[in-house]
């Protein structure tokens, strides 16, 4: 199993919390995702597991993902893609150590620049 950067708490965690994840846009191929409608669902992780710990475990999971968001294309993975926590775009990767709670909503959406 390839690891991105994983802490190794996840061991350490024994209650789970249920966040659900929305995928946008092109970035649906990158989790073997074709068709028009929405690509929406359900993960399970330990309490405690940071924004950045399910991205590292999706990117475990869907490899054309964790490639691009974590390869050395994109110097950061903020350049690749857009995260939606729960309504509000972050901004940062520090914002990516926040520590997801029960029926938090995570949406991955193409990034994009403005001038």
């Amino acid at each position: 199993m390839v690891k991105y950067g994983l802490t190794g708490k996840d061991t350490e965690r024994k209650t789970a919390v249920s966040v659900s994840i929305e995928v946008m846009s092109w970035i649906k191929e990158d989790f073997d995702y074709q068709g028009w409608d929405r690509l929406a669902f359900e993960e399970k992780v330990p309490q405690g597991t940071t924004i950045m710990d399910l991205l590292n475990r999706l990117a475990d999971k869907y490899p054309k993902f964790g490639q691009k968001a974590f390869g050395e294309v994109h110097p950061s993975l903020m350049d690749y893609c857009a995260i939606i926590l729960n309504g509000t775009f972050l901004s940062s990767e520090k914002q990516l150590e926040y520590e997801l709670q029960e029926g938090d909503s995570i949406k991955l959406s193409p990034g994009f620049y403005g001038g």
